[in-house]
């Protein structure tokens, strides 16, 4: 009795399921209770995150290769092998790509992945995900991502990549209805909106009081974005036209006429023609027809065959 009881003792005992965190498969991972020396590698483990089944009648072959007592031997058993990972997931690299892409601070970013499968790596690989480059055009659009997860040993470790798309879309002021060219913008004729990043101009408005009461250089079409380079102060002065100009100085102001020779805005520089004194002065679009002379200066002294072709513009 007390040497069956001892052979009982060290019979080996099957384990119905096992979570490895090596790369080949030793003789005790599938059996409890083995004699001293007994246990060896005996063949490759599954990838990271992977497993496999090892059926009644191939234990019972191992068993018998490497005499292993096994008194529970039966065709109706199995051990399934599963390879421990750390799965690393759509949560570990979208706000690494999110931050490495160049985009306005303001805009507000979608990002999607393309066919992403959760990438296994080996379970002691606990550092932080690296981003190791993005390639993106700027934008919206498509982006390549690769990432490296570092060994635990000291290792390079895993690498993988990914792609997907982006959607980027700022804040803009945009037209309610199209509008001719010389329109003046009025405040129903504007909205604000998101738009992608790609399609705004490097110009575009900020708010919609930038743009009221500005001209459109040309005709655009509902749902444009505006920039500042589509619009134009309305001409309160055109070249050729007779206006008023004022100087104000110390205890002094001095109203003369002349004409204007170029076109301008409200607070544009123009030049104006004093027949008068014979001389270009220089001065700031301030109303319809009214100049004021630019403190600081000086006149342009107008020479005899420029002074006879400036004579022959309207004056008032």
């Amino acid at each position: 009795m007390g040497i069956l009881g001892m052979s009982h003792s060290l019979a080996a005992t099957l384990r119905p399921s096992v979570e490895l965190d090596h790369a080949r498969v030793r003789l005790s991972d599938l059996f409890a209770g083995l004699a001293p020396g007994q246990d060896v590698e005996i063949g490759d483990a599954p990838a990271f995150g992977d497993h496999y089944t090892v059926g009644g009648e191939q234990l019972t072959a191992i068993a018998a290769q490497f005499a292993v007592d096994w008194p529970g031997a039966s065709p109706l058993v199995s051990v399934t092998l599963t390879r421990k990972a750390r799965w690393i997931t759509e949560d570990d690299v979208l706000p690494l790509v999110k931050q490495a892409l160049i985009l306005p601070d303001q805009a507000e970013v979608d990002l999607t992945l393309e066919n992403f499968k959760a990438v296994a790596v080996p379970s002691q690989d606990q550092g932080g995900v690296v981003l190791v480059r993005v390639e993106h055009p700027g934008g919206g659009g498509h982006f390549t991502a690769r990432f490296r997860v570092p060994n635990h040993e000291g290792g390079l470790g895993t690498f993988f990549t990914v792609t997907g798309n982006v959607q980027a879309n700022i804040p803009t002021i945009i037209l309610k209805k199209t509008v001719k060219p010389g329109q003046v913008i009025m405040p129903e004729d504007v909205t604000t909106g998101l738009s992608p990043v790609g399609s705004v101009p490097e110009d575009a408005l900020s708010s919609g009081q930038e743009a009221i009461g500005l001209v459109t250089r040309y005709a655009a079409k509902a749902g444009t974005v505006l920039g500042a380079s589509q619009l134009v102060r309305p001409q309160l002065v055109h070249r050729g036209s007779p206006v008023v100009v004022t100087y104000h100085g110390p205890n002094v102001s001095l109203t003369v006429s002349g004409t204007v020779l170029e076109a301008g805005g409200r607070g544009d520089t123009v030049h104006v023609y004093n027949m008068s004194s014979k001389m270009i002065l220089t001065g700031k679009v301030v109303g319809q027809s009214s100049v004021d002379v630019l403190d600081g200066v000086a006149p342009l002294v107008v020479g005899t065959r420029i002074r006879e072709t400036l004579n022959n513009l309207p004056t008032l």
